[in-house]
């Protein structure tokens, strides 16, 4: 009686098998009908085949305890990545917009392969993850975006740190993960010509709650998602503001912004007469003020607007193409290239000061960047108009 070489121990009554996992060795006796394996010679060469084979897969990566020893505390909890991440979504109380992108993340991971063998990382086993499967994966998609890499990795981590949370796992393979760096684009605003471009070439080929709308956008700064769910119960014309709470996101309305804040919007010349003109139009229903004239009914999601209207317009007057999440910073440099207090623009477009200044930080000074440099042009121009020495000789005064 005694151990053999391949990871059987042969005891008296019974069958104990070993292997490494994790670093730590682990030890489980054989069980038939909940009595212990009898050493006979068809089982000691069933248990030897049994260790190959769990070593094998714990080579490869996709080896789960659970699987082969359901006692071992992982009964009920996920065995690996895919279902970890299944788990971790299920849990998740999301809005539609926030669960798409999740969804994506996870069909990232799910699909990745992994090591000599290619194993699909979904099917790799939760404990054999490890933090180089993760930083191989993300070397093999070079093309992804900083921004892109994060986004992924932020989901794997918080569905494994659940798995830490479960005991499943005892550390979070994704926290050893560096954040990828990007640079941020600053915002593209259109100029003030370009915006009254774009709306006289509306107003000459397209109906005129498309126009409406348009210049409505562009001088309140609204985001895509909270113009469309703007209802007349929330316009306020003789007071010459509407109340923001609600937005259309992909085809859903929510009773609350992006921010969850509502937020009163002041109404400019524009876009107070935006809206007195579209009163004809939609007004009497009370409904959303701002529809699809093509069927009447509300804007569920912007590529029906920007394919029918948007684009053709812009291609039309050779307009370098912006989205018309654009409009919204459009506004934001206009009301700031008017030298109106940044405290107040942010809260016009529902942000924080911070994260307004830090946006438009590029747009802060309105003129006085060209009035620096014109001093600048100034002085370098009086310079220029002294002679130069010639031959030792002082300049011309």
């Amino acid at each position: 009686m005694g151990r053999t070489g391949s990871g059987v121990e042969v005891r008296e009554n019974s069958l104990r098998i070993q292997f490494v996992l994790d670093g730590r060795t682990v030890r489980r006796t054989l069980v038939v009908a909940d009595e212990p394996m009898s050493p006979t010679p068809s089982n000691i060469k069933y248990a030897r085949r049994l260790v190959a084979e769990i070593r094998d897969k714990i080579r490869l990566g996709n080896f789960s305890i659970a699987e082969y020893f359901p006692a071992t505390g992982n009964v009920g909890h996920p065995t690996t990545l895919g279902d970890q991440l299944d788990t971790w979504l299920d849990s998740k109380r999301l809005e539609a917009s926030t669960r798409a992108g999740y969804e994506s993340a996870i069909k990232f991971w799910k699909g990745a392969v992994v090591g000599k063998q290619a194993i699909a990382m979904g099917e790799k086993a939760l404990r054999a993850l490890k933090p180089s499967d993760i930083m191989t994966v993300l070397a093999a998609r070079s093309e992804l975006t900083g921004k892109t890499v994060n986004n992924y990795v932020s989901v794997l981590r918080e569905a494994l740190d659940l798995a830490v949370i479960d005991k499943v796992l005892t550390g979070n393979p994704a926290d050893s993960i560096a954040r990828a760096k990007y640079q941020k684009p600053l915002p593209d605003p259109f100029t003030r010509e370009e915006v009254e471009s774009i709306i006289a070439h509306m107003a000459q080929h397209y109906p005129d709650q498309v126009v409406n709308y348009v210049e409505f956008k562009f001088f309140t700064g609204l985001r895509t998602s909270e113009s469309f769910g703007l209802r007349w119960r929330n316009v306020d014309l003789p007071s010459k503001q509407i109340l923001v709470t609600q937005a259309i996101v992909r085809g859903i309305e929510k009773d609350n912004t992006k921010t969850n804040t509502a937020r009163h919007v002041a109404l400019n010349s524009r876009s107070l007469t935006a809206l007195q003109r579209q009163r004809k139009h939609t007004q009497v229903a009370g409904a959303h003020v701002f529809l699809d004239p093509r069927y009447g009914t509300a804007w569920l999601e912007e590529r029906a607007f920007r394919r029918s209207f948007w684009e053709p317009t812009l291609k039309h007057l050779a307009i370098r193409y912006r989205p018309p999440y654009n409009t919204r910073h459009s506004y934001a440099t206009m009301m700031l290239m008017a030298g109106m207090r940044p405290a107040f623009c942010a809260r016009q477009l529902g942000h924080s000061v911070e994260m307004f200044l830090r946006t438009y930080s590029k747009w802060l000074d309105g003129d006085q960047n060209a009035l620096e440099m014109n001093r600048l042009e100034t002085a370098l121009g009086a310079n220029s108009s002294l002679e130069h020495p010639q031959d030792g000789g002082e300049p011309r005064k």
